[in-house]
C-alpha cells in the first residue's frame, strides 16, 4: 500500500501545482484586459457600434459600403446613385438614421477619367444639408461648399421607398413612380440648393439662390480674370449687374 500513498500524494501535489499555475496565468490574462492595439491591419468593412450593437459609423471599401437607413429600415446602397463603386465612410445617429457621410473614388475610363470627393452632413429624417464636394469627369470640374434647404415636414422615407421601387420597376410602373418623384421635387418635399461657394471650370464662384432653387445673386471672376457680380430675375434673366454692361 506504500507504493500507492507515495503515487496519490505525488498526483495531489501535481494537481495543486497546476491549480495554482492556471490561476496565476488567470489572473495575469485578466490584468493585461484592455484594447486590442495593433500596428497595421487590413480589412474591408469596419463597423463601429452602439451599446445596442446596431452601427454609428461604418468604413468601408467600394462595394461593401451600406446603404441609407431610415426610420428602423435599411435600404439597399443603389438607392443612393453610385454609392455601390464608392469607398469611404457613413455616419449613423443613434436612432439609425443615416446622417452624413465621407465619400470618394477615382475610376480610369476609356474617355479619360471620373473622380468625386465628397463630405455632406444631413439634416435630422432628410437628406444632406451642408456638403463639401469635389465633382470631375475630365471635360468639367466643380469643387466647394453647398448648402441646402430640405423641408422640416417631410422626412426622406417616402423618397427612399420610391428610389427602392424603382430599381426594379419597369414600364408603366417605372413611369409612375418617375412622375411621384418629380411631383415631390415639385412640391419642394425634396429641399432646393441655396448658397455655393467654389471653382466651376476655372471660374471663382458664390452663387444665392431662392427658395425654389432659382439663382438669385451671383459674383464670379472668371477664366481672364474678369469679375462682376449679378443678379437676376424669377426667369434668370440679368436684372443688374456691377460692372454695368459694356464697361
Amino acid at each position: 500500500m506504500q507504493p500507492l500513498e507515495r503515487r496519490l500524494r505525488t498526483l495531489a501535489v501535481f494537481n495543486s501545482v497546476a491549480l495554482a499555475a492556471i490561476g496565476i496565468l488567470a489572473a495575469s490574462g485578466f490584468a493585461k484586459q484592455g484594447p486590442a492595439r495593433f500596428d497595421e491591419i487590413d480589412v474591408q468593412r469596419i463597423n463601429v457600434v452602439g451599446e445596442d450593437g446596431k452601427p454609428v459609423m461604418v468604413i468601408a471599401r467600394r462595394g461593401r459600403l451600406p446603404g441609407p437607413s431610415m426610420n428602423g429600415r435599411a435600404y439597399p446602397a443603389a438607392v443612393s446613385e453610385g454609392r455601390e463603386l464608392l469607398s469611404g465612410m457613413i455616419f449613423f445617429s443613434e436612432t439609425g438614421d443615416e446622417v452624413g457621410g465621407l465619400l470618394y473614388n477615382s475610376i480610369k475610363r476609356d474617355s479619360g477619367y471620373s473622380a468625386i470627393g465628397h463630405l455632406s452632413l444631413d439634416q435630422w429624417k432628410q437628406n444632406q444639408v451642408v456638403a463639401l464636394q469635389y465633382v470631375d469627369n475630365g471635360r468639367t470640374r466643380r469643387a466647394g461648399l453647398q448648402v441646402l434647404d430640405r423641408p422640416t415636414t417631410v422626412t426622406m422615407g417616402p423618397e427612399l421607398d420610391r428610389l427602392e421601387r424603382l430599381l426594379t420597376a419597369t414600364g408603366s410602373t417605372r413611369d409612375s413612380l418617375r412622375r411621384e418623384g418629380a411631383a415631390a421635387r415639385a412640391r419642394g418635399e425634396t429641399g432646393v440648393p441655396r448658397i455655393f461657394v467654389g471653382s466651376q471650370d476655372r471660374n471663382a464662384l458664390v452663387q444665392l439662390r431662392d427658395t425654389q432653387g432659382r439663382i438669385r445673386v451671383q459674383l464670379r471672376v472668371d477664366s481672364v480674370n474678369v469679375a462682376r457680380l449679378e443678379f437676376l430675375d424669377e426667369a434668370g434673366k440679368v436684372a443688374a449687374s456691377y460692372p454695368p454692361p459694356g464697361d
